[in-house]
């Protein structure tokens, strides 16, 4: 039997996830934390790459060598600066599809066997986007079909064991650099997707930033200078 799989590539975290002996899903913990998420963050070093919580940790020192964020910058012709220490536009770089690349195969080395997989992207992604993702998995090594996140989610809770579902559903999925909603008509565990649609400025931290302004216009009304953010 063909092992199936799940990868969530996220924004600021990413999952992997097989179905175990009894068919449910089982989220992969990472070998060396045995955290069953993954920062979505790549330390670009001379000789190699590092993915996780530990590139974060790199960035404390060489902060330009640490890529973010490479799923929302998918669609655009940019790339990731070790010069810089950030997305510009230019061929001398590594791309986004490269970043996500190093991502996956980190995720992948989770388990074994993994050559077939399914994976989760917005429902906003453009053309561009989805087949930067195609190309990403490609380099690492996975033959894969993409699916609508919050779609994912619509038909997962469709089938679950002694849940019924029926008539029109609305599914919120709020992620660290997009919100999405899909529409959805469910009758007897058949998904029919009405519509997916999502706002790429409307993330998690979108929220975060909104909300360090406002301390930092109270704290500077309060203390008279800005805090450094």
């Amino acid at each position: 039997m063909k092992k199936i799989t799940g990868i969530d590539l996220g924004t600021t975290y990413s999952a992997i996830a097989t179905l175990d002996d009894l068919g449910n899903p089982e989220i992969m913990p990472n070998p060396e934390s045995n955290n069953r998420i993954t920062r979505s963050a790549v330390y670009i070093g001379k000789d190699k790459a590092i993915v996780g919580d530990k590139a974060l940790e790199a960035s404390i020192t060489e902060p330009k060598k640490v890529a973010l964020k490479a799923k929302i910058e998918m669609e655009n012709e940019v790339v990731f600066s070790t010069k810089n220490g950030e997305w510009i536009e230019g061929k001398k770089g590594y791309t986004p599809s490269q970043v996500s690349s190093l991502i996956l195969s980190k995720l992948k080395d989770y388990t074994s066997g993994v050559k077939k997989a399914v994976i989760t992207v917005p429902a906003l992604f453009t053309e561009v986007a989805r087949e930067s993702t195609l190309d990403a998995a490609k380099v690492a090594g996975l033959d894969v079909e993409l699916i609508n996140e919050p779609t994912a989610a619509v038909l997962h809770y469709a089938n679950l064991p002694g849940v019924k579902l029926s008539g029109r559903v609305l599914v919120f999925d709020l992620g660290g650099g997009t919100f999405d909603i899909t529409i959805a008509n469910i009758k007897d565990k058949k998904v029919n997707v009405i519509t997916s649609v999502g706002d790429k400025h409307l993330g998690g931290e979108d929220f975060d930033k909104e909300l360090i302004k406002i301390i930092d216009k109270k704290y500077k009304k309060a203390k008279g200078k800005s805090l450094n953010t």
